[in-house]
């Protein structure tokens, strides 16, 4: 018992140290192998001793960092200090972005890892720029759903959203705006599975969007990753609360889908027969109010278990009926009118990018970007360079 005390302690003075940026750790998972090795037991036993599953283990050596309370237990089995399995790497002016996953992709070392060195691609763009600014940090008390409709209610009051309708990609957009955030739209590699995430980088609020994400699909993590920039939360290099990213999705679905208007679509699905035509009356809304149907279907079954809602294929069908954010930046296929969509959907980064364009290289330039063989960086920076010129 007193063991367990000293590594509550111990764990309570790491995480501290962490949150005041005195420590920047990132996990390191691969030492838990070597534990195993060394104590000769076996990942299925500490997987018991844990009280988790074999693959939970096996996500904690291939880069997934554990709870809390997890990694006490770790501690506790192996005798050892808590910043024992963490390496300390990085430079504290850009966090480790806290990356919400495509799907069912697992946050692993290597998606952070790979999000992280995206970030630092901007680490002097943004410590050339002086204009972080002060924008609002809603928090609460705790994770509850109570908690939960509250900041959402705040976030969409400050967004001026319709108190009956979710918001579209473009309303979302404007929101970012009012939270201080700057979009970066740019080609994810390979490893980063995830529409979007959110990170720091010298103080500065910033949301990198993939390119190829379908617009519908965008709006949730956006909102998702706008939750986490007003709560202004620290995080732990290549860590991953799990508790905070389903707060922040539960946040997100109260923001994206407000109490009225998942009433008025219950109100019409109750009364149909037939699954099929209820999704197809789902669908209907989806069209009409620019959003996906899955986040609803499961709003609308949380309301009545007993309607069946299986909507992945009607949701596929009706994402193909709207563009990818990059098919919408690139559609003219013209640097004019590109300069002017990113103008639009991000004013903020692209303010910063005019204060600092006589200095940028084409080359740079076509980096900050990402624009690799779409269009030509020389007219892009022309163009800017006009705006600027035009632009008080």
């Amino acid at each position: 018992m007193y063991m367990i005390y000293i590594l509550i302690i111990k764990f309570t003075w790491f995480v501290t140290k962490i949150k005041e940026r005195e420590l920047i750790m990132e996990w390191a998972g691969g030492k838990i192998k070597d534990l195993i090795k060394e104590n000769k037991i076996s990942i299925v036993k500490l997987a018991k001793l844990t009280g988790v599953s074999r693959q939970t283990v096996n996500d904690w050596i291939n880069g997934q960092a554990p709870k809390g309370n997890h990694l006490i237990a770790i501690c506790k089995i192996f005798n050892i200090n808590p910043d024992l399995l963490f390496s300390n790497e990085y430079d504290g002016s850009i966090s480790v972005p806290v990356t919400r996953t495509r799907r069912t992709a697992k946050v692993t070392r290597a998606l952070q890892k790979d999000a992280l060195n995206l970030a630092k691609e901007y680490d002097l763009f943004f410590r050339n720029d002086n204009s972080a600014g002060v924008f609002p940090v809603i928090r609460g008390q705790n994770r509850t759903n109570k908690t939960a409709k509250k900041i959402a209610l705040e976030i969409r009051a400050l967004a001026g959203f319709d108190k009956k309708l979710p918001p579209d990609h473009e309303h979302v957009f404007e929101l970012m705006e009012k939270l201080g955030i700057k979009i970066i739209f740019r080609d994810f590699p390979e490893k980063i599975k995830a529409y979007a995430f959110y990170t720091r980088i010298h103080e500065h609020r910033v949301v990198f969007i993939n390119n190829t994400t379908n617009i519908l699909d965008l709006i949730f993590p956006l909102l998702h990753e706008s939750v986490h920039a007003v709560r202004d939360e620290f995080r732990v290099n290549d860590g991953f609360d799990e508790e905070e990213e389903l707060f922040c999705d539960m946040v997100a679905n109260h923001i994206q889908f407000p109490d009225e208007y998942i009433k008025t679509v219950y109100s019409v699905i109750k009364n149909i027969k037939t699954t099929g035509a209820r999704i197809n009356a789902l669908k209907e809304f989806g069209r009409q109010n620019c959003h996906a149907i899955f986040g609803l279907a499961k709003q609308i079954q949380s309301i009545n278990p007993d309607i069946n809602l299986k909507v992945g294929g009607a949701d596929t069908n009706l994402k193909k009926e709207f563009f990818t954010i990059g098919e919408i930046l690139f559609q003219e296929n013209d640097p004019r009118d590109y300069v002017h969509m990113i103008m639009e959907l991000s004013p903020l980064f692209t303010r910063t990018l005019l204060n600092q364009i006589d200095g940028i290289t084409d080359r740079k330039l076509g980096e900050i970007i990402g624009i690799d063989n779409m269009l030509d960086s020389r007219p892009i920076k022309d163009e800017l360079l006009r705006l600027k010129k035009a632009v008080p």
